[in-house]
């Protein structure tokens, strides 16, 4: 590893010393930038080192991986805690802390400028918007009772008229037919009363001669 480089024991350090201080640490040359390359290339090894069967950098590189992203992560996290803290101050005319990056100046500007804007519109001396008016009251609806219907009586269905019988003399032999509650099987010269209907259809047939009801 060259000295420009940034390495596990390095960002370590880092780590370490931005944990212990309150305020920011002073970070190496471009040290996001190199951190973040150092685990890219970390990653790369690793990917490369599990195509070997039973390879032990393979478990040795993931180990490595994961301690360093979780380092980083909280050296991002140390680090914005403590300027969202400087921003609060600024509040009260602290001037901003040092040892900032362009990265951790870009966040902190970003804070001040957020926390300006959202007190401008909380000042006490700020009237507060018109009260909407209040809607006129409703007078009681009227209760209306609901009308009663009463049940039509149901009436008897009416039984259905007697049917018409007629005597009639048979003219001819008649093929059997039934009506709804007999069956007649009529021949040549027999004296049978019928249904009217059946009595009237076979007469103007000519098949009987209605003699009387």
């Amino acid at each position: 590893m060259t000295g420009d480089e940034i390495g596990f024991s390095e960002i370590s350090d880092v780590y370490r010393n931005e944990r212990r201080s309150k305020t920011l640490t002073k970070l190496p040359a471009n040290f996001y930038l190199k951190a973040e390359e150092h685990l890219r290339k970390l990653k790369e090894e690793h990917c490369a080192a599990i195509l070997i069967p039973n390879n032990p950098n393979s478990m040795m590189l993931w180990d490595q991986i994961g301690k360093l992203d979780k380092r980083l992560k909280h050296i991002y996290e140390i680090r914005e805690r403590k300027l969202a803290l400087s921003a609060l101050d600024n509040m009260v005319g602290a001037p901003p802390p040092d040892n900032m990056t362009k990265k951790d100046r870009a966040l902190y500007e970003r804070l001040v400028e957020t926390l300006t804007t959202f007190r401008n519109h909380t000042e006490l001396g700020d009237c507060p918007p018109p009260a909407a008016p209040l809607a006129p009251a409703l007078e009681p609806e009227k209760i209306v009772q609901p009308k009663i219907v009463e049940p039509e009586p149901q009436t008897q269905p009416e039984e259905p008229a007697p049917e018409e019988a007629i005597i009639v003399h048979v003219l001819e032999d008649i093929p059997t037919f039934v009506s709804l509650k007999n069956t007649y099987n009529l021949k040549k010269d027999d004296m049978v009363t019928l249904p009217g209907q059946f009595a009237r259809l076979l007469s103007s047939k000519g098949k009987v001669r209605i003699v009387g009801s």
